[in-house]
């Protein structure tokens, strides 16, 4: 690959509205990177650093405060940027790849200090119009405003081959947005004391959302934020194809509910083939929720919806719209729904090409009837008490019998 004619730019200054921002302490990261590399101590050493970078050097950061890092640069190897000390991670205020190719970011910390004035849709770390992006062992760490998060985590547009692996995102408006993109890879990251959506996506072509733990997500009292742990949009008029959503947690905790998976018709007509979601398999979640959209999806081609785990946890308010259940619109085609626990699915109207087969039927209103969760789960936690549910199949139920529900339930988290 030839070099881009892009031009470099590198801000390394802390600017005025991060005040406070890298001054955490106790916030540590993970590395993954053992390779040797050039150690740099400041702004200005990596600064230098990357502007004579050729492809296929490794920088190793001190902790500290590294201000704005930008960059729009394509270059022939990957350049990776990455903290020498996880206990004491190198810590950027802002992040712009814009134009760039083949960087690989890793235990690094990006900071967001609210500043009066700031907008929730804030967003100081953004990835535009880039490929071959990798971004490990971060940590996305927002504000704090009247006590909830604030302002956009990471922001992602017309990207290819990116991958978001074992970062954790706290304290957001929203933690992950955008789209608009080929390849993008979110696996085995963490998000919680999230005030909105946890991942908000649209208009990809392969679309990995694999290994991640959603949970304890926290809105305003009487705030107008619409919760979607995951919901993948039509916003721009174009849909996703190529989506897997597997083997991931979504949990209520001790937290507030939200919307789980969800895919909606976001006013389009779904008579339009360029905004039906293609090829999507939704498998092997375990879902603790409160909210009657646990798994909804309309307008899709080629669904798959196997193996998951639904399940309803307890919210002040009680009946049907608390308890999470699959939807599917009637209109969706070539459709398998197949060895779920979950309390009820809806869409299917005899569709020739649709299959519905081994599913478990659970409840937890009515202790005589058939499912009812006492008689399906042993609960090894409950999310008011311990911050976490985890719920685990009862030896000859319903669930065991069928082979239904998620294997993630057998040791999530504790029991190994």
């Amino acid at each position: 690959m030839l070099v881009c004619a892009c031009i470099l730019l590198l801000s390394f200054s802390a600017p005025s509205y991060a005040a406070g921002a890298c001054t955490d302490t106790k916030a540590t990261t993970n590395v993954s990177g053992t390779e040797k590399g050039q150690t740099l101590r400041n702004a200005s050493e990596l600064a230098g650093a990357v502007k004579n970078a050729k492809g296929g050097e490794t920088f190793i950061l001190e902790g500290g405060n590294y201000g704005a890092l930008k960059i729009s640069n394509i270059f022939e190897k990957p350049v990776t940027i990455r903290s020498a000390n996880p206990g004491s991670p190198a810590c950027f205020t802002e992040l712009r790849l814009q134009g760039a190719g083949n960087i690989v970011l890793d235990g690094l910390i990006f900071d967001y200090e609210y500043s009066p004035g700031d907008k929730d849709s804030t967003t100081r770390f953004t990835i535009y119009s880039s490929r071959n992006v990798t971004i490990s062992n971060s940590l996305f760490d927002g504000g704090y405003k009247s006590g909830v998060g604030h302002g956009r985590g990471l922001r992602l547009k017309d990207n290819v081959s990116i991958t978001l692996s074992q970062n954790t995102f706290r304290r957001w408006w929203k933690g992950l947005t955008g789209g608009h993109g080929n390849d993008i890879t979110i696996r085995g990251n963490t998000f919680y004391d999230i005030r909105s959506d946890g991942m908000a996506m649209g208009a990809v072509d392969g679309l990995i959302i694999e290994g991640n733990h959603l949970h304890n997500f926290r809105g305003i009292r009487g705030g107008k934020d619409h919760r979607d742990m995951l919901q993948i949009m039509r916003a721009s008029n174009r849909r996703s194809t190529d989506i897997v959503i597997r083997n991931n947690i979504f949990d209520m905790g001790a937290g507030d509910y939200a919307q789980t998976i969800w895919m909606g018709g976001d006013g389009k007509n779904l008579g339009d083939p360029m905004v039906r979601h293609q090829n999507v398999l939704i498998e092997n979640n375990v879902i603790y929720n409160a909210h009657a959209h646990g798994i909804s999806i309309h307008g899709a081609d080629n669904l798959s919806i196997r193996r998951n785990s639904v399940i309803r946890v307890r919210r002040e308010k009680d009946g049907g719209i608390t308890i999470p259940r699959i939807s599917v619109s009637p209109d969706s085609t070539s459709v398998v729904i197949e060895q779920n626990a979950v309390s009820k699915i809806s869409g299917y109207k005899n569709q020739r090409d649709w299959v519905i087969l081994n599913n478990a039927a659970i409840q937890d209103v009515s202790r005589g009837a058939p499912g009812f969760y006492d008689s399906e789960f042993i609960y090894y936690a409950t999310g008011p008490a311990n911050g976490h549910n985890e719920y685990g199949v009862r030896p000859g139920s319903q669930i065991d019998r069928l082979n239904a529900g998620s294997t993630l339930v057998k040791n999530y988290p504790t029991r190994k």
